[in-house]
């Protein structure tokens, strides 16, 4: 189930970060999954985290790594899941900043994201080099990059969805923001729903410590979105709310600003399509891969099928089962092609 990607650039190629379940094993964990052998994965011991693969063809085909990038705490802000990474390069050093949730007080604290940051050192190797490497992973910092907010009242209540942004007016995490209704409590509380949702920013020093966060949403109505700098301009690409549950109906969509504060406002760019089990159901998490003369675009595809879901035989794949359990949800990482916009594209 390959979720939520992230893509990063380099002479190498894509490499592509991406949220899924990995199965225990007796001494690791695995992101794949044998059709023919399903007790070999114990699904009651999974872990969700960051896979990595490689493209060297702008992602027509992918080179995998079997394990995860990084591994959830034991304790702490990160020990549940972690989730929708962001991928930059500072020096000989690969960070990914990521969404996480784990405990409060010694307690989990469900669905409830702050932003983490993982560092690996490359030492003169590649990043497919060393991500290649299964003994090497990310290490974790163990105090989040930025924190949620629980004061009631607060747009941020959660913080998720990261990108960094290293660009002329200085080093930026965008992320979403959700105010909840009962901000201190966790999802499955009584009574508890999201009241708000927007784009937030903050500033980062060169030691990636927080200098300023935003006091209110930049931008509302947008969802799991990446914030890239190109052609003199910010360029965010992001999910609509959809209209229905688990993202039903939800398209990519796309905004532009010249200061990275004032945005257009977004408009659809690519919507569901018909094809059953790929993306007749909605779409979400776009990322993009800036090329010279255009815009390779991944993202989350879900599809739905007449069927429950199966994991045996030769249709045997991870899935959601949905309604009564007599269909299946699937999630798909797809990928589209667009025209690179022009420059000053940002301009009101």
């Amino acid at each position: 189930m390959p979720v939520d990607p992230g893509v990063y650039v380099d002479h190498e190629g894509y490499h592509l970060f991406y949220s899924t379940p990995f199965c225990r094993r007796v001494h690791d964990y695995t992101f794949s999954f044998d059709p023919a052998h399903p007790t070999a994965c114990d699904r009651t011991r999974t872990i969700t985290s960051i896979a990595y693969a490689f493209s060297r063809d702008a992602g027509l085909t992918w080179e995998f790594r079997q394990g995860p990038a990084v591994l959830p705490g034991d304790s702490g802000f990160d020990a549940g899941r972690i989730e929708t990474a962001a991928a930059f390069r500072l020096g000989d050093t690969l960070y990914l900043a990521y969404s996480a949730d784990g405990e409060r007080g010694g307690r989990k604290f469900t669905a409830r994201y702050q932003i983490g940051v993982a560092r690996l050192s490359l030492s003169r190797h590649s990043v497919r080099e060393a991500m290649m490497d299964e003994s090497r992973q990310f290490e974790r910092r163990t105090t989040p990059l930025l924190p949620f907010d629980l004061r009631p009242g607060r747009f941020d209540n959660n913080v998720q969805e990261p990108s960094v942004v290293i660009g002329p007016d200085g080093w930026f995490l965008y992320y979403v923001a959700l105010g909840w209704r009962l901000p201190d409590e966790p999802i499955e509380a009584a009574g508890q729903h999201i009241v708000s949702i927007g784009l937030g920013r903050a500033e980062l020093d060169e030691h990636l410590n927080v200098v300023s966060r935003s006091a209110s949403p930049l931008l509302g109505g947008v969802n799991t979105t990446e914030v890239r700098y190109f052609n003199d301009a910010y360029h965010l690409f992001g999910s609509t709310l959809g209209s229905g549950e688990g993202h039903r109906n939800e398209a990519i969509s796309y905004a532009t600003s010249p200061d990275g504060v004032h945005w257009t406002s977004p408009r659809v760019i690519l919507s569901p399509g018909s094809v059953p089990g790929f993306n007749d159901w909605g779409l979400m998490a776009p990322t993009a891969a800036v090329e010279p003369n255009r815009l390779v675009l991944f993202y989350t595809a879900f599809g739905t099928v007449s069927r429950a879901c199966q994991t045996v035989g030769p249709a045997g794949r991870f899935g959601f089962p949905w309604g009564d359990g007599s269909r299946c949800m699937f999630a798909t990482t797809a990928r589209a092609i667009s025209a690179l916009p022009p420059t000053g594209s940002a301009r009101h």
